[in-house]
């Protein structure tokens, strides 16, 4: 495996291609997106994410040799975040697009937001569409709240055999009566939104919600879908129980998304994981470790989600638990790129962990 560092600003907080989105397409090409705002590392304070969020912009980064270069002067700002809550409480987002994006389309992209909501404002989703690679972007574009309370909508959708899109976004209700509340706006899951024409209209179409004895306790959030060949639909959800205990799970539907059932626990421990189907049909799932050794892990089913071969260490140098929210892709040569957010254990710089910088392990399955 190699690694790679895509982005490093010892005055910036880089940060989430989780919830921005990585693409890689047909000649090499790899686009990956990200959060960054100002930093100083001064002390605790200022790597809070709560901090960090309003003050941040998106942007995306390119490489056009598969993933080992990535040319500083190819970042793009697709949106600032205080532009994009102005314009939400002005009224400005329209909810709808003006044309359907073509979402099978080679090229196209999709990034959303917030990646923290906004205060005033819990419901808050929107998405961007491109289908030009990432250089140019149509939206923001609202996804409708549907009734809940807190709404956090990011790049994470399938699209099936009959064309139906399906948005997997985390959602809260807001029952003051209910004692297993989170923070104000209640216990997270996952909701399915689904678009029978392309994105101009979404309509509720079920949740991922466990049956297990814990599922009172436990949160499970931040689902990343995957396709497989046959047409089932594997979801990986963060599932945690305080602020820093965290795993991965997968669910499954088998009928387009109506109904989900528990098919395995991917590792001990992990914050959220991206799922890949590989064109062999093997499925990959990297994640950050978030307890020691601090680092990233992956590891390779042969059998749909229901095993799992033994963890891939990729890295183990990390600084902090605050590193991971990987995206990952194949690449044409059948090698997988996994982004994520890093920071190093042996960095001059440190406040709770070293300079939160964008990097990528790019190894073969």
């Amino acid at each position: 495996m190699e690694h790679v560092t895509i982005s490093y600003d010892p005055g910036a907080f880089l940060a989430w291609p989780f919830s921005h989105g990585l693409w890689a397409f047909s000649d090499g090409e790899v686009l990956a997106g990200f959060t960054r705002a100002p930093c100083a590392y001064e002390q605790p304070h200022d790597v809070q994410h709560w901090v960090i969020d309003p003050l941040s912009e998106q942007v995306t980064l390119r490489s056009t040799d598969g993933g080992r270069t990535w040319p500083a002067d190819s970042l793009e700002v697709v949106a600032m975040h205080h532009d994009l809550e102005r314009a939400w409480f002005d009224g400005a987002i329209p909810a709808a697009p003006a044309v359907a994006p073509d979402w099978t389309s080679a090229d196209f992209c999709m990034t959303a937001g917030f990646s923290v909501p906004p205060a005033r404002a819990r419901q808050a989703g929107y998405v961007q569409y491109s289908n030009d690679r990432g250089r140019t972007w149509d939206g923001p574009v609202a996804i409708p709240s549907l009734g809940f309370g807190h709404v956090q909508v990011k790049p994470h959708h399938v699209v099936r055999a009959d064309g139906v899109v399906l948005l997997f976004v985390t959602v809260a209700r807001t029952d003051a009566t209910d004692p297993y509340l989170y923070e104000k706006y209640g216990r997270r899951f996952v909701a399915v939104l689904a678009s029978p024409d392309g994105g101009l209209t979404w309509r509720y179409l079920s949740s991922v919600l466990p049956t297990s004895a814990d599922s009172r306790m436990i949160e499970r959030y931040y689902g990343s879908p995957v396709l497989l060949p046959d047409g089932r639909i594997l979801i990986a959800l963060r599932c945690q129980l305080d602020g820093t205990n965290a795993w991965p799970e997968i669910f499954e539907s088998d009928d387009g998304g109506w109904s989900w059932r528990f098919v395995s626990r991917v590792a001990d421990w992990g914050g959220p994981t991206d799922l890949a189907c590989l064109r062999d049909g093997r499925v990959v799932a990297v994640y950050g470790r978030r307890a020691p050794p601090y680092g990233v892990r992956a590891r390779i089913s042969t059998d749909a989600g229901r095993t799992w071969e033994p963890e891939l260490v990729l890295r183990s140098d990390g600084g902090s638990h605050d590193l991971g929210y990987p995206r990952i892709v194949e690449l044409p040569d059948g090698d997988v790129i996994a982004v994520y957010y890093f920071n190093r254990a042996d960095d001059t710089v440190q406040c709770n962990g070293g300079v939160r910088h964008i990097a990528a392990t790019i190894f073969t399955p």
